[in-house]
């Protein structure tokens, strides 16, 4: 399978190395973005308490700069800022 990224650019294809988690693209290690997420689990007295190692999080590009959008975090992209919220 190859990535759908360097498909859409034009660029000599690149096998894929994972799946988005957002979309379900294939994706080369070139448009590949690993994150953490952090989770958590409910102790004595409802207390959420984080979960170590954090677990990770694989997604393209696109998808990446989509939810750092959503949370307000600069992706890089130009015109990605943050947005308000109705």
């Amino acid at each position: 399978m190859n990535c759908l990224d360097c498909a859409q650019l034009g660029s000599s294809p690149e096998s894929a190395v994972a799946v988005c988690t957002g979309c379900g693209a294939a994706i080369c290690l070139s448009h590949v973005v690993v994150r953490e997420r952090v989770l958590t689990r409910t102790a004595v007295i409802n207390r959420e308490v984080p979960v170590d190692p954090p677990a990770r999080v694989v997604r393209c590009t696109t998808c990446d700069a989509a939810v750092s959008a959503q949370v307000g975090q600069p992706s890089g992209r130009k015109g990605s800022g943050p947005r308000s919220r109705r």
